[in-house]
């Protein structure tokens, strides 16, 4: 039995779950077609696309955070981890060198599916609800200047920005919406970003005052965001938006 009909078998089940004892799950371990990649699941041994892997290792797998944004190739550091949304919660678990992190988020709107007559798809979230996503949990992007490089690299005919608000009214979240009006005023132009958007981020920003990072790193304040900012972090944007404290 070649690979390609090992595949065709292994499509029936989208994951490979059983003991070792199956006699067909047995038989393509023993001539190298399977490999364990966690405990009850097997893929093919030649799978080395560690998107693919992400996705179809765990139930319903998506590509989150930085792992959307290295899919996207909207970073500038490849990590040896990958942040997976799952529909059911895992261990981490380590193959091929790779580390596959369970992070879930709190909805997934639009998101893609790639190759879906492949046998093993890769799915992720939409460019829109990974960049509200990020910057809900920064830490989670790679880091503010992560983010702020991926922002700056967005082509900006993929960014939509109602979409933008319908993630940013999910999440409910006033403090995301005085990071989103903030972070993104940056690039309004380059993102081709309305008026509009930001009235709605103002509206939504409530009247206290929050924090872009944590608290400890806060040297400077945004006066139109009522935000609290790491001056030495945000040396990569526009700096006429806040002052000195």
């Amino acid at each position: 039995m070649d690979m390609s009909q090992t595949t065709q078998k292994l499509e029936r089940y989208h994951f490979l779950r059983g003991k070792s004892t199956t006699p067909s799950l047995y038989h393509w371990k023993k001539q190298g077609m399977v490999a364990h990649v966690r405990k009850g699941i097997y893929l093919p041994s030649d799978l080395q696309d560690k998107f693919r892997i992400a996705c179809n290792a765990v139930e319903e797998g998506c590509l989150v955070y930085h792992a959307a944004l290295e899919y996207y190739s909207l970073q500038t550091q490849e990590f040896n981890w990958l942040y997976v949304h799952s529909t059911s919660i895992f261990r981490t678990f380590t193959y091929q060198g790779e580390s596959y992190v369970y992070k879930p988020i709190k909805f997934l709107y639009k998101p893609l599916i790639m190759d879906k007559d492949n046998p093993y798809p890769i799915r992720v979230t939409s460019i829109n609800q990974t960049l509200i996503d990020c910057l809900y949990n920064i830490n989670l992007s790679g880091g503010l200047e992560e983010l702020l490089y991926a922002i700056s690299e967005l082509d900006h005919t993929l960014v939509n920005e109602k979409d933008m608000l319908h993630c940013l009214e999910l999440y409910g979240s006033k403090s995301l919406f005085q990071r989103a009006g903030f972070v993104l005023s940056h690039f309004k132009d380059d993102l081709r970003l309305s008026d509009y958007f930001f009235k709605v981020c103002k509206e939504g920003m409530g009247k206290n005052i929050s924090y872009l990072l944590n608290p400890y790193y806060c040297n400077s304040f945004s006066k139109e965001w009522k935000l609290c900012i790491p001056a030495n972090a945000m040396k990569e944007i526009q700096k006429d938006c806040y002052y000195e404290i």
